[in-house]
């Protein structure tokens, strides 16, 4: 049995003050909204690379109360970093054990909530790494056709997540 969302508690987390323009946000939950409907999730996030950092900071999430906007991962493992952020390659993890990899921190929420499988989709602009699309569902629901729809509304960030660059300071 699924635990109930609202049951659980959120996940401890380091905060970034962060403010999101109205435009930004409108972009964001638009293109969230597409990929649930078009690729799937439960959980859908959008985080934006601080370069300065070499940290994710959360701008988007479907579950807030969670998930919160301004959570920071910066325990990004090494191959992960290397695959998105360098070579500007998504990364598609297909089951539990995928996401037990460097690329994914909470996993006792991820584990709570049962979702197995994730896609973070690359945002870059001329050839930048500005971000990701992330997405998380049950075992087995992605596929590389997802990993490509996913790409394609990630297209969709680049404005937002430039603008949130320079509110954050990234």
């Amino acid at each position: 049995m699924k635990p109930d969302p609202a049951d659980l508690e959120p996940i401890t987390e380091s905060l970034a003050q962060l403010t999101v323009p109205a435009g930004a946000a409108l972009t964001l939950e638009s293109v969230a909204g597409a990929a649930g409907r078009l690729v799937g999730g439960r959980l859908i996030t959008v985080s934006l690379w601080r370069p300065s950092t070499r940290d994710l900071v959360r701008v988007y999430s479907n579950m807030p109360r969670l998930y919160r906007i301004g959570g920071i991962s910066s325990a990004l493992g090494v191959d992960w970093t290397h695959r998105c952020v360098v070579r500007l390659e998504s990364f598609l993890a297909e089951d539990e054990d995928a996401l037990g990899s460097d690329a994914f921190e909470h996993q006792d929420m991820l584990g709570a909530l049962h979702l197995e499988a994730a896609i973070n989709a690359v945002v870059a602009r001329d050839g930048v790494f500005l971000g990701c699309l992330n997405l998380l569902g049950n075992k087995g629901s992605y596929t590389q056709r997802s990993v490509r729809d996913a790409e394609n509304l990630a297209t969709g960030l680049v404005g937002a997540l430039t603008e949130l660059e320079r509110y954050s300071g990234g």
